[in-house]
């Protein structure tokens, strides 16, 4: 039964990652299941890996924080926000460039700060996003069918998070100057 969550939860960040993919080229819709290219096992766990590396570069920071202070203070807070902030553009890079090469930190920073504004913007937008999914999971515990009913609105929202980062390099691919 792992091995087949693990394949389940692999295929579908493959195919997240493919709705990045897809608006950052300019779909406007989720992609076609059937025409996503079918994964192996080797390309479902690199992008699973690559997502883990996006994370661990942009949280490292609150990581060491916690690790030396061993609590949650208010600095570490702080850092943890900021390292958010940072996510979504290391998110973007790992994802269109497909390679762990790309999550140089001062080519994000740059990517950042020369789209600041809509990047503003968007990170609201997804922390709106994230904001509504744990209260999605917060009233669902009250309804019947409560665990399939917001896992279905998380995976959704998911997905409009992911259209929105895609969309972001569509937007901005001439500011972001990253050769794609």
């Amino acid at each position: 039964v792992l091995i087949l969550r693990v394949m389940v939860i692999g295929y579908l960040v493959f195919y997240t990652s493919y709705c990045v993919f897809d608006s950052s080229r300019g779909g406007r819709r989720a992609p076609s299941a059937s025409l996503a290219p079918t994964p192996d096992r080797g390309e479902i766990l690199a992008q699973m890996l690559l997502l883990l590396a996006s994370a661990a570069i942009s949280f490292w920071p609150a990581a060491v924080c916690y690790g030396l202070t061993g609590q949650v203070s208010t600095w570490c807070t702080l850092l943890a926000v900021a390292c958010a902030f940072f996510w979504p553009m290391a998110l973007l890079m790992a994802v269109l460039f497909d390679g762990i090469d790309a999550l140089n930190p001062l080519l994000i920073v740059r990517s950042i700060i020369v789209t600041l504004p809509a990047y503003l913007l968007l990170v609201f937008q997804l922390g709106l996003l994230a904001v509504l999914g744990m209260a999605v999971r917060q009233v669902s515990a009250y309804l019947p069918m409560a665990r399939l009913l917001s896992s279905v609105l998380c995976l959704y929202l998911l997905f409009v998070g992911a259209h929105l980062l895609g969309r972001h390099h569509w937007r901005h691919k001439n500011k972001l100057d990253w050769g794609l």
